[in-house]
């Protein structure tokens, strides 16, 4: 019996060793069969360097150039700052471990979020590494990378008297947000006013200054800034949400070679421990890393080739908004005119659901604005004549000061400070930054035109030797008056530091979650160009009515 025993515990035994020492050979056949595939990738890619001249894509380009120009932020602590020539961070660590297993040396050019994507498509750059969240929609304009090397999610933070606990707090909030990313969407469908920052470093400083009462950005920036004891103090997250992976990207042309080995890379880079390395070595968090190099190491998650099994990769975030029913018209217009005109134009604003209700929206309310605005600027304009022309010092002295500091104050400032005054008084409200904005506008062309008004009445007292109609000494003036009028027109885009949700809040709000930017900004140019022109001719028509009624009788 001892020796069956012994014998069944050494036969059970054999076997456990059996078991372990054939796990073995099949995460090793694993590991070599990925540095296989890079090797034989490689080699056959320098095999086309002989000749130079003609690359056969951009792979072959890159060996034959011997460099990889790789876009990265510098802007964004622990992955991508300091000086272009010599960033520092997990991100351009991860590019020059490329650049080394390559044979080539890393070039880097900065990129934003809002410009990132644009340096692919126009060759800037061959690679981007720079805190890009992989999506459904920017699928269609990149290649990116899989396996992912991080990810991250979006936090909100403020100090800790805004009660904001989850989403049904954020309608008519502002919410400070950098250009470009992926959650602004999300945000705007909530009902939140977005104010656009091209650097999350600004998102720090605008919350510090209290120019933002809330900010939103990956967690992963805010990591830094809630380590200090001085910010922590006055800020905390008030929620987090859409969980992201980070994903480098190269273009959607002739980079498929090029694609296909960075996705060999990735996951050899997870498997050996090269993420978990650098990524330790600027102090980012290494939980998701940790997991990732767990499960690239399951041999069920290598392909026979070397290759990440389909199964494991994660996908992209689910961006995609509801089209317009119209949007395929858009598309196709688009596409004719770069085709047969060259241009490229995109109108976000009429291809999602979401971003064709804010176009409309702030169209309405940039009708009313201006309206608000005219009529207001005209108002005072003939208050303060009136004033100024009045017999009792005791009335023109005041209204003189105060002409003289709308005069000389800019009406950006005089903005904020009305927005921080309504504040004081009332709860803030689209309602009352608009009203706000039309006073301050207002206001502020009254102090140009006012004076005009009231000179040209103090002038035809003079000619006539009695008072005469304000109406009248305005008909002597207009061409001033009409100046500041259409200057009143003009401004009032600047309602939207203050949150107006006019035809540049709108716009913005689009090109944050779009990242176009070009085509959007010149459709306000082109409406605040047919609002000054309808001005102007309002004006030329009063004039000339004004004229022919005077005009002797023949």
């Amino acid at each position: 019996m001892p020796l069956m025993r012994t014998a069944r515990v050494a036969g059970w035994l054999m076997g456990l060793v059996v078991a372990m020492l054939a796990l073995v050979p099949a995460g090793a056949s694993a590991a070599d069969a990925t540095d296989a595939a890079v090797t034989a990738l490689l080699g056959q890619a320098r095999t086309e360097t002989q000749d130079c001249r003609r690359p056969a894509d951009r792979l072959a380009a890159i060996l034959c150039a011997g460099r990889i120009v790789v876009g990265v932020r510098g802007d964004y602590p622990l992955f991508g700052t300091g000086q272009t020539d010599a960033p520092v961070g997990f991100e351009p660590d991860i590019a020059r471990a490329i650049a080394a297993r390559l044979g080539v040396t890393a070039v880097f050019r900065r990129v934003s979020s809002a410009n990132r994507i644009a340096a692919l498509g126009s060759d800037e750059v061959d690679l981007v590494i720079a805190t890009m969240g992989h999506s459904s929609l920017r699928d269609a304009e990149v290649r990116f990378i899989r396996p992912h090397y991080f990810q991250s999610r979006t936090v909100l933070v403020g100090p800790p008297e805004v009660h904001v606990a989850d989403w049904n707090d954020l309608a008519g909030d502002t919410v400070c947000v950098t250009v470009g990313n992926i959650t602004n969407a999300a945000l705007t469908g909530r009902g939140a006013r977005l104010m656009l920052f091209d650097s999350p470093g600004g998102l720090v400083d605008a919350l510090q200054l209290g120019t933002c009462n809330l900010a939103a950005q990956d967690d992963s920036f805010f990591a830094a800034a809630l380590g200090k004891p001085a910010f922590a103090a006055r800020f905390a997250v008030k929620f987090s949400f859409a969980p992201t992976p980070w994903g480098m990207a190269v273009p959607r042309t002739d980079a498929d070679r090029l694609a296909g080995l960075l996705d060999l890379l990735s996951l050899e880079f997870h498997r050996n421990g090269v993420f978990l390395d650098l990524a330790a070595r600027n102090g980012v968090p290494l939980t998701f890393l940790r997991a990732q190099q767990a499960l690239w190491r399951t041999a069920g998650c290598v392909g026979a080739g070397g290759a990440p099994a389909p199964s494991c990769l994660a996908g992209a975030v689910d961006s995609s908004l509801p089209p317009t029913r119209f949007a395929p018209a858009v598309e196709a217009a688009e596409r004719w005119l770069g085709d047969t005109l060259g241009l490229e134009v995109s109108l976000p604003m009429l291809k999602t659901q979401a971003a064709l209700t804010l176009f409309l929206a702030g169209l309405v309310n940039s009708l009313v604005l201006v309206a608000g605005a005219l009529v207001v600027t005209f108002g005072l304009t003939l208050a303060i004549a009136a004033a100024l022309t009045a017999r009792s010092p005791l009335l023109r002295l005041p209204v003189r000061l105060l002409t003289l500091l709308g005069q000389s104050s800019p009406i950006v400032l005089t903005m904020f400070l009305g927005y921080v005054a309504a504040s004081a008084v009332v709860a803030y409200s689209v309602q009352v930054a608009m009203l706000v904005a039309v006073l301050v506008i207002g206001l502020y062309n009254a102090c140009y035109a006012g004076p005009a008004v009231a000179e040209a009445s103090r002038t035809l007292r003079a000619r006539h030797g009695h008072a005469v109609p304000l109406l009248l000494a305005v008909r002597q003036a207009d061409t001033q008056v009409l100046a500041f009028l259409i200057n009143a027109a003009k401004g009032c885009s600047i309602a939207s530091v203050i949150g107006v949700p006019e035809l540049l809040d709108s716009l913005t709000d689009i090109a944050s979650f779009s990242s176009e930017r070009v085509t959007t900004f010149t459709v306000l140019l082109l409406f605040y160009s047919a609002v000054v022109g309808v001005v102007v001719w309002a004006g030329e028509a009063v004039r000339r009515r004004l004229d022919a009624s005077q005009a002797p009788a023949t």
